[in-house]
């Protein structure tokens, strides 16, 4: 579906671009042949073919530039016809249709490109946290990473794992298990600040990135995450806790890179026992229980 969308956009943006006077040229062509025509006759019908596809491919002014065209296209065209068919109701039957062709096909097109962003969003959204997924969370913090090395201005990266997830699932259910996550994720959108991204990556594994955040601040958050999970209580969930590693830099990196080293934090508090948060490279003595 997506990459049908992505081909659609190259080929509107490559037509437009190569052939911008075709549909005017068009126009003229047909008005030439309505005028040495002079039998009655349905061939105007073919100016719907030239307003789609100006409609289509450039818009609102597209639409309106080659409806001006018609009109004065049809108009000249009438000048050449005998007077018993060059009445004035035939041009302007010729610009009510033209006219209701544009304006349907404008809408449609519009309709359209909506609808083509809102798949885009879904395709992006985990839809039982309504956080970012794995896809949209990594363009995302693609671009935020790259303004941040351009500016060297710190950004800090957090993953969370529910500790013992399985274990939930295989005793409570996966429709207890959903709302653990989605508890989560509600508490890790409350913590976070306006400018933090925050996205399930799949499972039960959840990612904060924080700009302008360094390492002290990425763990502090960590922790206050953590506090938080402890000290709430929601109906139908039962007692759950959460390991997190975090990472910070202020050197342009690449988000594959940051993730590696957000990970092999998180691996370290797994093996301390869970239940912690662990910075990358941080000394032992920093770990927290």
């Amino acid at each position: 579906m997506f990459c049908s969308s992505r081909c659609w956009q190259s080929v509107r943006g490559s037509r437009a671009g190569r052939w911008p006077c075709s549909a005017p040229v068009g126009v003229a062509l047909i008005a030439y042949a309505l005028a040495t025509s002079p039998e009655p006759g349905d061939g105007a019908i073919l100016y719907s073919l030239p307003v789609l596809w100006t409609t289509i491919f450039f818009g609102l002014g597209g639409a309106v530039a080659i409806v001006a065209c018609v009109a004065v296209g049809e108009a000249v065209a009438l000048l050449f016809l005998p007077a018993a068919s060059a009445y004035p109701g035939r041009w302007v039957d010729v610009m009510v249709s033209t006219s209701a062709i544009a304006v349907v096909a404008r809408v449609l097109e519009c309709r359209s490109q909506l609808l083509l962003e809102r798949l885009r969003g879904e395709a992006r959204t985990d839809p039982l946290t309504g956080l970012l997924n794995r896809r949209g969370f990594n363009e995302h913090a693609s671009r935020v990473l790259g303004r941040a090395g351009r500016d060297s201005r710190p950004i800090a990266l957090a993953t969370f794992d529910i500790d013992h997830f399985n274990l939930i699932n295989d005793e409570h259910g996966h429709v207890v298990g959903d709302r653990v996550l989605a508890h989560i994720a509600r508490l890790l959108s409350n913590e976070a600040r306006g400018i933090d991204v925050a996205a399930r990556l799949g499972g039960e594994e959840f990612a904060v990135l924080m700009p302008g955040s360094d390492q002290a601040g990425a763990e502090a958050f960590a922790e206050r995450v953590r506090r938080a999970l402890a000290a709430s209580t929601c109906p139908g969930v039962p007692e759950v806790r959460v390991s997190a590693g975090v990472t910070a830099t202020t050197a342009p990196i690449e988000l594959e890179l940051m993730m590696d080293r957000v990970d092999q934090a998180l691996y370290t508090a797994k093996r301390a026992g869970r239940n912690r948060t662990v910075a990358f490279d941080a000394p032992p003595a920093s770990i927290a229980a």
